[in-house]
């Protein structure tokens, strides 16, 4: 389970290798077998973690003693990484190789159940079954939470294909009754997928991520999500699979902060300054830091939200409450 725990802002290259080994030493113990669990990019996209930066942290983790090994799940939706072969080829063809960065390269859907209060879940069982767990996150823009860090990096990255499904299946809405036409879940979709006919809302005008944001938005609550709202559900998922993990530790990547997901071909523009990258032994404590890092560079309280439409902390929080850790989180900055 996530304890307490602070965080520590890299702003310099120079600076990365030197405090994550003294983190990591501090953490992992020589002769750990380390899962370093990351997107390796949708083919298209330009923005996604690089091959050349998951070589510097494998050098760090084998300076340590430890024997990493890069991780990822395959995809629900069509693309060439939704089978193990096709990402490890699609992973290949970015630069993702063994000799590129110095660690074996595992795409897995093998997966462990874990009963949650709302579902049950999948999870990877790579994972849970290593020593450790690093996970390296690009911390970008998402349609569904506001933003992608390191809860999302597990709470989706590190959950099946079926979990992956059911979790946005179980995120969308239904309509319940009441509804006075107001507007407001037709305003908030991200995707434009709601219209109003007949007195009632329509969830078929383009398609539904299962984000719930109409869900939240309602202020009559006549739309209801078919299992829990979607930060709900990819919250207990995270806390459920990390809680199961030997040892963790987690670095968010705050540069090329995009409006989307790296799942995406186009993620669309950079929407932020190049901040960093935030360090923490805590997956939530990770989160809550890099939002803090973002409100306080840029003088937004929610950057991600005027583009997605969506509350970037809404899942923090949540994943923060069922872990039962703190939601404030000190931050030390090192260069």
């Amino acid at each position: 389970m996530d304890t307490t725990h602070d965080a520590i802002l890299i702003r310099t290259e120079e600076r990365l290798e030197p405090a994550l080994a003294e983190e990591l030493r501090a953490v992992f113990s020589p002769g750990d077998s380390i899962v370093v669990k990351l997107h390796m990019g949708e083919p298209g996209s330009t923005t996604h973690l690089s091959p050349r930066l998951a070589a510097r942290i494998v050098s760090v983790l084998r300076e340590a003693g430890c024997e990493p090994r890069l991780f990822d799940t395959p995809v629900v939706y069509n693309s060439p990484r939704s089978t193990e072969r096709g990402y490890v080829e699609a992973a290949r063809r970015e630069g993702f190789t063994t000799e590129a960065v110095g660690a074996p390269v595992t795409v897995s859907d093998r997966s462990i159940e874990l009963r949650g209060e709302h579902m049950t879940y999948r999870a990877a069982a790579e994972p849970i079954e290593a020593d450790g767990v690093l996970l390296l996150t690009h911390f970008k823009g998402h349609v569904c939470t506001g933003v992608g860090g390191a809860i999302k990096n597990v709470g989706m990255g590190c959950m099946s294909k079926a979990t992956k499904g059911a979790i946005h299946d179980g995120g969308e809405p239904f309509y319940r009754g009441g509804c006075t036409s107001c507007g407001a879940c037709v305003e908030n979709c991200p995707t434009g997928n709601v219209r109003l006919d007949d007195g009632r809302p329509h969830f078929d005008a383009t398609w539904c991520p299962g984000c719930s944001n109409c869900v939240l938005s309602c202020p009559e609550q006549c739309i209801a999500p078919k299992t829990a709202v979607f930060d709900t559900l990819l919250a207990e998922a995270a806390v459920l699979a990390s809680s199961r993990y030997q040892k963790l530790y987690a670095i968010n990547v705050m540069k090329d902060m995009t409006k989307l997901c790296d799942c995406v071909a186009d993620a669309g523009p950079v929407v932020a300054p190049d901040i960093g990258y935030i360090l923490s032994r805590g997956m939530v404590a990770a989160d809550i830091a890099s939002l803090d890092v973002l409100e306080r560079e840029t003088g937004s309280p929610d950057l991600f939200a005027a583009y997605n439409k969506k509350e970037s902390r809404r899942h923090v929080r949540e994943a923060a409450r069922i872990g039962r850790v703190a939601q404030r989180v000190p931050v030390r900055e090192v260069g």
